[in-house]
């Protein structure tokens, strides 16, 4: 029996964001009722699958218990997308209207053209917001007139009802109709969504190929492959790289500089990443999870994973996995912690999820405080409630400053980015992030890393792109996730770029909180790797991203110094001769008030000579370009002569700094007071730093490596801990103050 309703020729659509968004009956899934009929025995899904194989090509068979259905997905076809729907899709209907324990369920759409395979099942649910100003009496006849009920009040977001129908069939019928009346906001079906992974084979429609057939493909390159060895972790690296096992085998993190960063930040503990995904596994030997984590699909605060279900726990390790502590590799941001969020499990090789679980999951993850949102899933289907959670993450996030938001472009190598990364030009703070490989390509399906089944999907909302090919990372502790252990070091996808973005946005938070989510935007943007053509472009977006120098446009202030002693006149009298450059390679306009050179007798109790620059009103430097005040040839009185020498010497300087006002657009000198009704947020700060070249012996030869340094740092609150950058070969000092 069946109460399927035939759609051919029938315009299907449902409202989004205010627009229109086009239906069609799906050619990969059919919805099954599992009631039992006339005390006939629930069928079980692998009879079903074994039955349907007889009269049909079936992919597979999974179950949605939370709404009584079984699925069926069928093998694909050469069948062209159209209105009409595919024989196998009919042999199923037919097939199923002759079992007395089954029922054909409500219909399963997908979206023409879109740049993800995903089914759309409405289950009669809607979900509903009134205008404010909307009497409780006309809410009440309008829910009447259309045989609805509230299951839940100020869900999935305050003012939002979610109401059931009686008849699932007639969800998006209803649901425009009550959109189109002038009581509410906004109406639309809460879509049960059967939505890929995003790492690349786990998904529909995706082949699978196993680690054996993996290394077999790899050892077949080819001449190009060869003359193209990717970057490993074998390059002289910085001062402290990570001491982990599997770091060896991060050639991610040595692409996008982050050892490189780790010399200004690991990070910071008060810094939380939410993984919004499958779930994590909070028990993981190499992750800090900040707690309590969420379930958004049982609406609970433990969202640890199915056995199967690997994927955020991977994610989870990309972005914050620990360091140097001798268990697996290392997070692009170990130090900071992960926040995790559950919004979907696995089922048939896929997810299974929902408009109102994937919205919650993102409001709580706000509500509990994280300050980065990482989101390795999308779909081809926009959601006016999912639109207005990520909204919600900006207006409301870290205290009104907004939460900065990566999110997957998705794996079917189209030029076409998918819902909800293609948000990114209207929200500012939130960026597409798509996949690059070993060799700074777009990942491609013919892209010299040979996993030829997935590419990353691109155009004109890309933002950055990340490493996605191989990459070492957590799994689910023991047989769990991907059966490999504790780590899986092939992990693919958009998904795996993803996490390397919002673990350099913890990063740059960590470097600067007060950063409002649009200038962490700008930052990444502004430092990033260009690849392609010159400038942004659809396959790289504006290009790879550098951890490094992010983090060096975070700080508001560095310096270079260059510092050599110099004898001068009968008594070959030690002097020190300094060239220095205060530079702004970050966002904000900054106005160096003040500086001070000293030279300090061996004791430190004796100033021996000064250099001051006091200038009136100040040296500007401006944004975005390593603007620098350079002062050469500096010459200050130290101890001794060429016999018996040392110089000890220090310095200290003041500055104001202006932040941005809007993305993009720094202010200009001009703008450097409150006129026009321009609001300025300037901040005055101080810093200091020292440096002692102890006694040389007579026979000692200029030019040699300078020996025995001792060097301070101290920050704008007297205490020692800024970054500090030592090249004694060329007695160099670069220190970054932040």
């Amino acid at each position: 029996m069946t109460d399927q309703v035939s759609t051919a020729n029938v315009e299907q659509f449902y409202y989004a964001d205010g627009k229109r968004i086009p239906l069609t009956p799906s050619h990969h899934f059919v919805a099954v009722r599992t009631e039992a009929h006339n005390g006939e025995a629930r069928m079980q899904t692998a009879n079903l699958a074994q039955a349907l194989s007889a009269v049909t090509s079936v992919g597979e068979v999974f179950e949605i218990p939370d709404y009584d259905l079984m699925v069926v997905k069928v093998a694909e076809t050469p069948t062209p997308r159209t209105t009409a729907i595919a024989p196998p899709i009919e042999t199923v209907n037919s097939f199923v209207n002759t079992q007395p324990e089954l029922t054909v369920g409500p219909p399963v759409y997908e979206v023409p053209q879109a740049p993800v395979t995903e089914g759309l099942i409405p289950v009669g649910e809607i979900l509903v917001k009134f205008k404010a100003n909307v009497q409780e009496e006309l809410k009440q006849q309008l829910l009447r007139e259309n045989n609805l009920e509230i299951r839940q009040s100020n869900y999935p977001e305050p003012g939002t009802d979610l109401v059931t129908a009686p008849n699932s069939q007639q969800t998006v019928a209803i649901a425009n109709k009550l959109h189109e009346s002038n009581l509410v906001e906004y109406a639309q079906p809460n879509f049960v969504r059967l939505a890929p992974r995003l790492g690349a084979g786990n998904g529909y429609g995706s082949a699978v190929l196993s680690r054996r057939d993996l290394a077999s493909q790899s050892a077949g390159v080819t001449a190009k492959e060869v003359q193209q060895k990717p970057e490993t972790a074998t390059r002289p690296l910085p001062t402290a790289p990570p001491t982990d096992p599997g770091f060896v085998y991060q050639w991610g993190l040595i692409k996008i500089k982050a050892p490189e960063a780790f010399d200004i930040s690991m990070g910071s503990p008060s810094i939380s990443i939410a993984i919004i995904d499958e779930g994590c596994d909070i028990h993981h030997e190499d992750i800090v999870y900040k707690q309590p984590g969420y379930d958004a699909v049982y609406r609970r605060d433990d969202p640890s994973p199915l056995p199967r279900d690997g994927h955020g726990t991977s994610c989870a390790g990309i972005a914050a996995a620990k360091a140097n502590n001798n268990l697996g590799g290392a997070g692009v941001a170990p130090d900071c912690q992960v926040l995790p969020i559950r919004i979907a499990y696995g089922v048939g090789g896929g997810w299974y999820t929902s408009d109102a679980i994937i919205a919650d999951g993102v409001r709580t993850a706000v509500n509990r405080g994280a300050d980065v949102l990482s989101n390795s899933w999308g779909g081809g289907s926009p959601s006016t409630v999912i639109t207005n959670a990520f909204k919600y993450a900006q207006t409301d996030g870290r205290g009104g400053k907004g939460c900065p938001i990566a999110i997957a472009t998705a794996n079917e190598d189209r030029h076409q980015v998918a819902y909800p990364a293609n948000l990114s030009p209207t929200i500012p703070g939130l960026m597409a992030v798509g996949a690059s490989n070993q060799w700074d390509q777009r990942k491609s399906k013919t892209s010299l890393d040979g996993e030829y089944w997935w590419g990353s999907n691109y155009g004109p909302e890309v933002d950055v792109v990340a490493p996605g090919v191989k990459i070492y990372t957590t799994d689910i502790m023991g047989t769990g996730g991907y059966g490999g252990g504790n780590y899986i070091p092939d992990f693919n996808g958009t998904s795996s770029a993803t996490p390397h973005v919002a673990g350099l946005m913890g990063l740059i938070l960590s470097v600067d909180p007060d950063l409002r989510s649009w200038e962490v935007e700008d930052i990444i943007k502004l430092t990033v790797d260009d690849l392609g053509p010159v400038g942004r472009d659809d396959e790289f977006g504006f290009g790879r991203i550098n951890c490094r120098r992010a983090l060096e446009a975070t700080s508001r202030v560095w310096y270079e110094i260059s510092v050599e002693p110099e004898f001068i006149g009968a008594g070959n009298e030690c002097f020190i001769r300094i060239n220095l450059r205060m530079y702004n390679s970050g966002i904000n306009t900054v106005r160096l008030d003040g500086l001070n050179l000293i030279s300090h007798s061996p004791d430190w109790n004796t100033e021996i000579d000064r250099f001051e620059y006091r200038p009136n009103p100040g040296g500007i430097m401006v944004p975005r370009a390593d603007h620098d005040l350079r002062f050469n040839q500096i010459l200050l009185k130290a101890n001794g002569n060429q016999s018996s020498w040392s110089y000890s010497w220090s310095m200290n300087w003041w500055y104001t700094y202006w932040r941005p006002n809007s993305p993009g657009l720094p202010m200009s000198v001009g703008e450097l007071t409150e006129a026009a009704g321009v609001k300025v947020m300037a901040t005055t700060v101080r810093g200091s730093g020292a440096f002692v070249q102890p006694s040389q012996p007579k026979e000692a030869v200029l030019g040699n490596t300078l020996l025995d340094n001792t060097a301070v740092m101290l920050n704008s609150n007297g205490q020692v801990g800024e970054s500090l950058v030592i090249d004694l070969q060329n007695k160099t000092i670069t220190i970054a103050l932040r």
